[in-house]
């Protein structure tokens, strides 16, 4: 593996881990009592929807190469066990970034409660937040957050560390999110 690769997966890794902390159960936490009612609810999904299903045309369409998507710089394990991961590239040569797209049962307000992300703000025409990753220096990373049905989906474009930016990544995470917002899950009412 690259060095500058390894130092990508590092940085996503970091942001995985810090983000998987968002879910599980409290300590010590009251149970509550199984319901006694004859309602049948609608089941729920047991895995959050997986980013590896947008459609390959909607990936070439938003400039990233369909041939690098993986769900983990490091092989096929798993990056969290709350979180569903799609990473691409941008394609060689001259590659300058990652996207990472990932997908949990989660809300945007602990993506806002983790530390690691900040300066949201609401971009009205996608019906997403956009973010930045405050553990990278100015103008080498950018997100859009969309809530949807059943959670939270985020991408995040981190600029290869050996690379200087093309584009504004933040430009560019809304051309990607515009072009691939089709393939999302529902947006949440």
């Amino acid at each position: 593996m690259s060095v500058t690769r390894w130092w990508w997966a590092a940085g996503l890794v970091g942001a995985m881990v810090s983000v998987a902390g968002c879910g599980g159960a409290t300590e010590g936490a009251p149970v509550a009592e199984p319901a006694t009612s004859s309602v049948v609810a609608t089941p729920v999904a047991d895995e959050p929807w997986d980013p590896c299903t947008i459609a390959d045309s909607a990936i070439e369409a938003a400039g990233l190469d369909v041939d690098s998507k993986s769900t983990n710089l490091f092989g096929d394990a798993p990056l969290s066990t709350d979180w569903k991961t799609c990473i691409w590239t941008d394609p060689d040569p001259g590659s300058w970034f990652f996207l990472g797209v990932f997908s949990g049962f989660h809300s945007l307000d602990d993506l806002r409660g983790n530390d690691r992300f900040g300066q949201f703000s609401k971009v009205d025409e996608l019906g997403g937040h956009e973010f930045l990753r405050a553990d990278r220096p100015a103008g080498r990373s950018c997100g859009m957050a969309f809530e949807v049905e059943q959670g939270l989906v985020y991408f995040v474009l981190d600029t290869r560390a050996a690379s200087e930016p093309e584009r504004d990544p933040c430009v560019e995470i809304e051309n990607i999110a515009r072009t691939t917002r089709a393939s999302l899950p529902p947006v949440s009412n």
